[in-house]
């Protein structure tokens, strides 16, 4: 247990150079990816959530990883945009006919990542946004006739869903329902700067 908070530590305190303020929010999203959870996000665009779960994944040495595991190619990081064409397919994968061996072959997704950033979850349809909800829950994605475990590592429950989503510009959105909302061990909302100094430490921060 030491050993997971000096870890944590380290990781929360890579969080606050990379994010200025917002003190309980990255905590919030550190614990639930300890716990076993998944995370949404919601806030005006332009506060810092997708550099968020990116700084998050960055720091766990996840980003640009690629790995083969029982056939299965798994990725540190992947980020899905929802928009109102996304199907269910493109998320979890599909079977891709190859004329060359007359035989159909498994696409996996961007699901089968460590951690799976579900950019404006709410653009996308219900049924799209269900097949995402129901791997959250169930773990695991059936393609074709065979269940694949999104858990990588058999002794590992390393698997976050960060969604994020914008309380503005409704148009032509899917808002999640109570019941899909229940997918996520946090529901996170993240606020403009407090103070006139974290707006100047943003600024600093970013300024060429």
């Amino acid at each position: 247990m030491e050993d997971i908070a000096l870890e944590a530590a380290e990781i929360v305190k890579g969080l606050d150079k990379a994010i200025v303020g917002y003190y309980f929010e990255k905590r919030l999203v550190l614990a639930s990816l300890l716990a076993g959870g998944h995370v949404l996000l919601e806030g005006v665009p332009g506060i810092a959530k997708t550099t968020l779960v990116k700084a998050l994944a960055r720091l766990l040495n996840l980003l640009g990883r690629e790995e083969m595991i029982n056939g299965v190619p798994y990725k540190g990081f992947t980020r899905i945009q929802f928009t109102p064409d996304l199907m269910p397919s493109d998320i979890t994968g599909t079977l891709v006919y190859n004329p060359q061996t007359r035989e159909f072959e498994v696409k996996f997704g961007p699901i089968f990542a460590y951690i799976v950033l579900a950019d404006e979850i709410n653009r996308a349809t219900p049924r799209t946004q269900s097949a995402l909800l129901e791997a959250m829950q169930e773990r695991q994605v059936t393609i074709g006739e065979k269940t694949y475990r999104l858990e990588a590592r058999e002794n590992s429950k390393f698997f976050l869903v960060a969604a994020t989503q914008n309380p503005v510009e409704q148009e032509g959105t899917y808002p999640l329902p109570e019941a899909q909302l229940d997918r996520f061990a946090a529901r996170i909302i993240m606020g403009y700067p407090q103070t006139l100094e974290e707006e100047r430490a943003i600024v600093k921060l970013h300024s060429a």
